[in-house]
């Protein structure tokens, strides 16, 4: 197929229906980068040939060496389709994302722009824990998902499966594909279910429909591909070839080709039941078995001189170059390829099910605009407005609307402007004619001044040849310190909602914060929170290349340049200041892995330092920041994505080399009740001290003895805690709302249903008598979360203060509406919880935040009656520094624990392999959930838990085990705590005997609470040499 022109593109943009945003999403290694360079391969781009192997949108280098993706590519494809009569050309706007986990911060990134996905599957490996993110993902963002079921090859060569094996294998893998969804979809209804209506008993999932929500083949969106074969069917394409053929309706028959029909050749018609009445079910008989016996001619038996049959039955044209092909895979690709197009297949099918840009629902257009923490009637009416010209995604309003996703860095050479431009066939004639104009002038000379010409010419060249050397080097420095000062530039990845982006317009630059609720956010000069910023050059994406373009109108995503300055990751752009900011991209895993980086030169540190900013600035999910000790720290999603910023620093934005220290992970702190049984389970007998509960009490006092604290710690229900957990950004917007603000109703429903969850999980809440106060009681005099007013951490008062109402409808209540205004402790009660603030900021065992502990205060008194409290300072300090200590000692009174945070561990490996595989993981503290044999398959999948501290190097140390046939995949799952106390020493007879005196195994949770005070420089509890002996000599004196 002919190269499509930019021009023709660029013309197919306006035409908001036959435009479609699509990207690929799969589990890592499933296949989309191949399918990708089929698709590009269908528009003449690349070879067909070299689909698969070329790997065309993975343009960085240490992309094609891992041979795996690690950025967004997108690519604009012509695509003509021959079974709509209308409006048979598409402009398919494709953005493959990559399936590792350490990327998936750019799946993130191309969801939010596109309007479908499609979704790729291995059927050998089945659905992998990046195919069950991707679907959440999908589900989240409202995008319309369509279903490759890849690598059927490998069902025939490798797993040398029947077709009735392999159709039922195919049934297996779609019902978990839909399973996965479903239980998505199920938790997603019951999520948003009023449980606050106690009369209504029926559940939320039976008023829901989910008639359209499920892949089926029948319903046409689900393909079946080889995508490294080339080749690609749908139920609709063998239903065009048999329905004349078995004289039954195309539509009918595209309805029975998949399912547990058979054909009944008398009838001439599709009977149910072909499992229960032992006959093969249509998909089988008419479809796979045609497809297994061509592998079997080709593949298998290699039968070359079947060829030509082959190809004039089936009525293809095969060139003489296809038919000396010794390759079996290439002759498969020749002839299935042409046979069963796989780019015809796949993008027919986007065509049919993703909508046009201009079909946004209501519902997504309404989560894109508006935050779901604002009452839509609280929204000024011009920016309600706004949503009309969204969701009709009209290309003439005057209402400008872009978002972009992420910054991509380019490098200065790559710029459309920058490259050499391609010669036109006039321009090339015209070369030639004076290239023939000048050999004949030649001919006209005479042979004497030719020859002596020639001679002088062969002079003068070897005079310039040797000269040529020594005069280069000089200026070459120049050019090389130009091009460091700008060799990259930033494009913007965007995608325009509304209206037509042209080259020079000008448009605000919408932070986060903006909200036009706000008069002065509305009013151009005074808006805080927005910058007028003026669109450069516009690109068409076209893989590792870029097109320049004029302007873009609304539904299509484009390259923006000239923002470099103004965006660092993602931006919403608009041309009137009544827009509100998009919401912000919901990120598939958290970064968990820090690291900090120092230049191995000290004096490269300016170059370091502006390294990170552009890096900062080109990887979406990368965090670089400055820790307290003056470190350069990037924050990261694993191993890997670790090497890529480095790799990028070195080589791309720093060109220094720098030195990564060991990996600094995060660590939390909490209480447990006290232990029941000993370390070697021997039952532990409590004397009347350990059961004295005035012991767990900590009692301070301020610094001028006029103030007085008692706390008690108490451990969390782990309801209460997963519940704290689960929403903790909610109650991070809750706590950054102004005060005296509605809520929304969604809001306010929210907060009462956690409210009402709270009080069912703190029925186990264990108070040792301390309190006669109910649940309900109890989350009424809730003060404070912590840390940071969001974490899983609560402070109850038990006193006779009466708090500032923690659940009031006006979101953040201040200090002034306490209704004890005499009270003087109403002055001091920021102090007292910011002093709490603190603690639960920085336990004492490593200065960690701390998990799942409920301060209790029982008792708050202050003599102010003819006492001067700001005798020895500010008596708010004073409190402060009281909370602080009070709820420090009341922790340490309680048995303490370390929470480590824990990856969630995929890992496929076979038979041979599964003894070295567990051996690995048990060095590493992992724990087992799963190992199960896959159907269909000789392999294992083994998923396990790996505490994150003792995952460095446990992909490498796997593969070695292995002998590479174990590829771990490590997603941050939980956090858990660590059931050995990190004081601990053996102390019964039971327990020296199992242990020895010195405890010969190491305390696993102190050797991780020592090494993160070492980093930290806080004091640790080491004896460099515990029993030195004097140095003596073993050989004899002579």
């Amino acid at each position: 197929m002919p190269v499509v022109e930019g021009s023709d593109l660029a013309l197919l943009q306006r035409r908001q229906q036959q435009v479609r945003n699509i990207c690929i999403l799969a589990h890592v290694d499933h296949g989309k980068t191949t399918l990708a360079d089929s698709l590009v391969a269908s528009n003449g781009i690349i070879s067909q040939r070299m689909a698969g192997k070329l790997r065309y949108l993975d343009s960085r280098q240490d992309e094609q060496e891992r041979g795996i993706t690690m950025k967004s590519s997108s690519i604009s494809l012509h695509y003509k389709d021959h079974g709509n009569r209308n409006e048979n050309d598409f402009l398919v706007n494709l953005i493959d994302s990559p399936g590792h986990v350490d990327f998936s911060s750019e799946v993130s990134t191309a969801v939010r722009l596109c309007d479908g996905a499609i979704v790729v599957v291995d059927v050998v490996e089945g659905v992998g824990a990046q195919t069950r993110a991707c679907l959440k993902q999908i589900y989240e963002e409202q995008l319309k998902p369509v279903l490759v079921l890849n690598k059927l090859d490998r069902l025939i060569l490798e797993k040398q499966m029947e077709p009735l094996d392999a159709y039922f294998h195919l049934t297996q893998v779609l019902e978990q594909v839909n399973a996965v969804l479903g239980s998505i979809f199920a938790s997603d209804v019951l999520a948003r279910e009023d449980i606050t209506q106690k009369d209504n008993q029926e559940s939320a999932l039976e008023e829901v429909d989910d008639s359209e929500l499920y892949f089926s083949p029948s319903s046409g969106n689900v393909v079946f591909s080889s995508a490294y074969d080339g080749w690609a069917f749908s139920v609709r394409d063998f239903a065009a070839m048999y329905d004349k053929r078995l004289e039954m309706k195309r539509e009918e028959l595209e309805q029975v080709l998949w399912g547990d029909f058979y054909y009944n050749s008398k009838k001439k018609c599709a009977m149910p039941g072909a499992q229960e009445k032992a006959k093969k079910p249509m998909f089988v008989q008419f479809v796979l078995e045609n497809i297994w016996s061509m592998y079997d001619i080709i593949a298998v038996r290699k039968d070359k001189d079947k060829l030509p049959g082959i190809a004039e039955k089936l009525g293809l044209k095969l060139a003489a170059r296809d038919l000396r092909l010794t390759d079996p895979k290439l002759q498969i690709k020749a002839v299935l390829g042409q046979w069963l197009p796989i780019d015809s297949s796949v993008l027919h099918m986007v065509v049919q099910h993703v909508p046009p840009p201009h079909q946004i629902s209501e519902e997504r257009a309404q989560r894109l605009l508006y935050p779901a923490n604002i009452q839509l009637s609280s929204l000024p009416l011009e920016t309600l407005k706004l949503k009309d010209s969204f969701t009709s995604c009209d290309a003439g309003s005057d209402n400008v609307i872009a978002f972009v996703s992420k910054m991509t860095p380019i490098h200065v050479s790559q710029l459309p402007q920058n490259r050499p431009k391609r010669m036109t066939d006039q321009e090339l004639q015209t070369r030639r004619d004076e290239v023939r104009r000048r050999i004949e002038e030649r001919k006209h000379q005479s042979e004497q001044t030719e020859l002596e010409r020639i001679t002088e010419g062969v002079e003068q060249l070897s005079t310039k040849q040797e000269d040529t050397p020594k005069e280069e080097p000089p200026p070459g420095p120049e050019p090389a310190a130009e091009a460091e000062r700008n060799e990259f530039v930033f494009v913007a990845f965007a995608r325009v909602f509304s209206g037509t982006l042209r080259r020079g317009m000008e448009l605000f630059n919408l932070s986060p914060k903006h909200d036009p609720r706000q008069p002065a956010h509305r009013i151009e000069g005074q808006a805080p929170y927005a910058t007028r910023v003026t669109i450069g050059d516009l690109y068409m994406f076209m893989g590792g290349e870029l097109q320049l373009l004029d302007e873009v109108p609304a539904g299509n995503i484009v390259g923006i340049g000239g923002l470099g300055a103004h965006i660092v990751k993602t931006a919403t752009l608009s041309s009137t200041l009544d827009c509100t900011s998009f919401s912000e991209l919901s990120i598939m895993a958290t970064p968990i892995l820090r690291v900090a980086i120092e230049p191995v030169q000290p004096q490269d540190m300016p170059k370091l330092v502006k390294g990170l900013k552009l890096l900062n600035q080109a990887d979406a999910c990368v965090q670089v920041s400055v820790a307290p000790t003056g470190e350069h720290v990037i924050t990261t999603l694993g191993e890997v994505h670790v090497e890529k910023c480095v790799h990028d620093l070195e080589q791309s934005y720093a060109k220094v080399k720098v030195n990564v220290s060991k990996p600094i992970v995060s660590f939390r702190e909490t209480i447990v009740p006290a232990a029941t049984v000993d370390m070697v389970n021997e039952a532990i007998v409590k004397t009347a001290d350990d059961k004295d509960v005035s012991k767990k009490i900590a009692v301070q006092q301020t610094l001028n003895k006029l103030g007085t604290l008692k706390v008690i710690a108490l451990p969390l229900p782990p309801e209460a805690v997963e519940l704290l957990e689960r929403h903790t950004e909610f109650f991070k917007e809750l706590a950054a709302t102004p005060r005296n603000q509605l809520l929304s109703e969604k809001y306010a429903t929210l907060l009462a249903s956690i409210k009402l969850k709270l009080v069912a999980a703190l029925q186990d809440l264990h108070l040792f008598g301390l309190s006669s106060l109910s649940p309900e009681e109890l989350v009424s005099r809730l003060w404070a979360l912590g840390p940071r007013n969001c974490g899983t951490n609560l402070l109850l008062n038990l006193t006779d203060y009466e708090q500032p109402d923690f659940w009031s409808s006006q979101a953040k209540s201040s200090d002034t509406e306490i209704r004890s205004l005499s009270d003087p402790r109403k002055d001091f009660n920021s102090s007292l919880v910011n002093g709490f603030q603190l603690t639960s900021g920085a336990g004492p065992l490593c200065e960690e935040p701390m998990q799942g502990v409920c301060f209790a205060v029982l008792e708050w008194s202050i003599q102010s009656e003819g006492e001067d409290l700001n005798a020895r300072g500010p008596f708010s300090g004073q409190v402060l520094t009281a909370a602080k200590e009070v709820c420090r000692q009341a922790f340490q009174n309680q048995p303490q624990r370390l929470v480590t945070p824990m990856y969630s561990c995929t890992i496929v490996v076979n038979a041979e392999m599964l003894g070295k595989m567990y051996a690995v993981i048990g060095r590493r503290h992992g724990k087992i959930l799963s190992g199960d044999l896959t159907q269909g398959s000789g392999n294992f999948s083994v998923t396990c838990l790996l505490p994150v501290i003792e995952s460095f190097n446990f992909a490498q140390e796997m593969r070695k085990q292995t002998s590479g046939l174990a590829c771990p995949q490590l997603m941050f799952s939980h956090w858990e705590v660590i059931d050995i106390d990190p004081f601990w020493l053996p102390t019964t007879e039971e327990e020296l005997m199992h242990f020895g005196e010195k405890a010969d195994s190491a305390n696993r949770a102190k050797v991780y609470m020592d090494s993160v005070r070492r980093r930290k420089g806080l004091f640790v509890d080491e004896q460099v040499v515990e029993h030195a002996e004097k140095q003596r000599t073993l050989s004899k004196n002579k």
